[in-house]
């Protein structure tokens, strides 16, 4: 958008017919800045940052030729890495996936999520969302640590976990806050703008799970 104004004098002596001259300049100055108040302006869009969270590592490598329908990973065996992510997004976070409970099983972290927060100086209920990818024990177990969190979650996953008889490999315990209705659990079906400005956005990728979701930051370039 490009704005045009003739220079005006809306200082000093006033001649004559000046008044009128300088209330026009004085509008169109008002104008101008209403126009320039309605643009989106990029410098005022919140600073994101993206810190990855250890929430587990396997024992031992595993077998990844299902991860390719051209079997170019035959008889290869990688170990996994289970990640979480804390987003600051201006002054408010949230945390994406929660991982295993540390001495759950081999895999499991070894720090707490709420530990790791606190290395960050951050406290459990300053976590404004937790975004859940899907259901699954490794990406959900520590789900009850942020309580006070509102949950974003797929649709097709958040109907799963409230199924009187949910299936196999469902981690629905990990979800009674919000199924009580003690939490706050806002289902996303398609994608989802988190924040409204475009710069973290859930993106609805079923498959994996009915549900399952992928989270799309973008960061400011450096």
């Amino acid at each position: 958008m490009h704005i045009r104004a003739r220079p005006c004098n809306i200082h000093g002596s006033i001649p004559m017919g000046g008044a009128m001259q300088r209330n026009r300049c004085l509008l169109a100055i008002a104008a101008c800045a209403s126009a320039l108040a309605g643009l989106p302006a990029a410098a005022q869009t919140p600073e994101v940052t993206l810190t990855r969270l250890d929430c587990g590592t396997d024992a031992a490598p595993r077998d990844v030729a299902r991860f390719s329908d051209t079997f170019a990973y035959k008889d290869l065996k990688l170990p996994f890495t289970f990640s979480c992510y804390l987003i600051k997004h201006g002054d408010e976070y949230m945390v994406w996936d929660t991982g295993f409970v540390p001495g759950s099983n081999p895999n499991a972290p070894k720090v707490s999520l709420v530990d790791q927060l606190a290395q960050l100086k951050l406290t459990p209920g300053q976590i404004k969302y937790v975004g859940i990818s899907h259901y699954h024990a490794d990406h959900t177990s520590q789900l009850p640590s942020l309580a006070k969190s509102t949950l974003l979650i797929g649709k097709g996953d958040w109907d799963a976990v409230n199924a009187p008889t949910p299936a196999p490999g469902v981690n629905a315990a990990a979800f009674t806050n919000w199924i009580t209705g003690d939490g706050k659990a806002e289902p996303v079906t398609l994608d989802k703008d988190v924040f409204g400005d475009g710069t973290v956005v859930m993106l609805d990728m079923p498959g994996h799970t009915p549900g399952h979701h992928s989270l799309l930051v973008r960061l400011k370039e450096k």
